[in-house]
């Protein structure tokens, strides 16, 4: 008779428990309770590692707790993005997810995920891409470039990997134009080739080139991205120019797939606040980044839309 009472009140507990509007059997009640962690998928004291330690810390305010840094460079930026993936998805453990290695290394290399993996939280900022020449070359404006290489039947142009060569494959065929990619390991030996007239003109980043283009060491043809670059208004872009041309590549972040509903609503409020924060937005303009917010839904649908765009330019270029 004591086991069958003793049973019953079991029972009775369970079910309590179970109907309790007090306990979230989806996800913590109190999240965030502990540190979440930010994985940037690049080295740190690099722009996009400077932007995101500085988002961080303006995330720590909204969320009621501290969001460190980790970081997992390597891969041209897929090994953090790997690392992401084998987390769990409690909420503690985010990650920049940079366009690049989202949309554009699978194409190029064997790596342990896809967009699916991933729920997405925001785009937090831009990189900015420009055409640059040696400050004496001859060169002085994009038509200038183009006239030269139709001349020549061909031209060199540096850069560090893509996106930047299809952005220079869509320029030449629009201007009916040759150009040939040469592949530079690292910025510092594009910059030096530059700077030394090794090579005619670079399709490059702003945040590594502006100080260049600043000292009035390299001349800024065109931005080469849907805005001018703030450090050179006076620069058009290549769409105003007449050329369907612009490279988009954002700063995102994102979280294992699966978490819970309410707290990725936690983490997309919180980040929504943190790019507004003021001295986030300085740490982005001294690191020549573009300061950029698209919402986690927004987010996604450009990673999934450069993903097929780019498995579709990889196919026809055969490269």
């Amino acid at each position: 008779m004591k086991n069958v009472k003793r049973f019953l009140i079991l029972c009775l507990v369970s079910l309590l428990f179970i109907s309790s509007p007090s306990v979230s059997m989806a996800g913590d009640s109190n999240y965030p309770s502990q540190i979440v962690t930010m994985i940037v998928n690049y080295s740190a004291g690099g722009g996009t590692d400077l932007a995101a330690r500085a988002l961080a810390d303006a995330a720590s305010k909204p969320l009621g707790q501290v969001v460190g840094v980790a970081n997992a460079p390597g891969g041209s930026g897929s090994v953090g993005i790997a690392e992401l993936k084998n987390q769990k998805n409690d909420g503690y453990t985010i990650g920049v997810a940079t366009l690049a290695p989202l949309a554009i290394v699978p194409w190029q290399m064997d790596v342990p995920y896809t967009p699916d993996d991933f729920d997405y939280i925001c785009a937090f900022g831009q990189y900015g891409y420009g055409l640059v020449v040696n400050a004496d070359s001859k060169y002085n404006s994009v038509d200038d470039l183009l006239k030269a290489a139709k001349a020549a039947g061909r031209m060199n142009f540096g850069a560090t990997g893509y996106p930047q060569p299809f952005a220079m494959d869509a320029l030449g065929a629009a201007a009916e134009v040759k150009f040939s990619y040469i592949t530079y390991a690292d910025t510092p030996a594009l910059i030096t080739d530059i700077l030394g007239g090794f090579i005619e003109c670079a399709l490059c980043d702003q945040a590594s080139f502006i100080s260049y283009v600043k000292s009035g060491q390299m001349k800024l043809l065109a931005s080469a991205t849907d805005k001018r670059w703030d450090a050179a208004p006076d620069v058009p872009t290549l769409q105003e120019l007449g050329y369907d041309v612009a490279l988009l590549s954002y700063m995102g972040l994102a979280i294992p797939a699966g978490v819970d509903a309410n707290v990725l609503k936690i983490l997309r409020d919180a980040f929504a606040v943190a790019v507004e924060d003021p001295t986030y937005k300085d740490i982005v303009a001294k690191s020549n980044l573009v300061h950029t917010y698209l919402s986690g839904e927004d987010y996604k649908k450009l990673v999934y839309e450069k993903y097929g765009e780019y498995k579709e330019l990889f196919s026809k270029s055969g490269k």
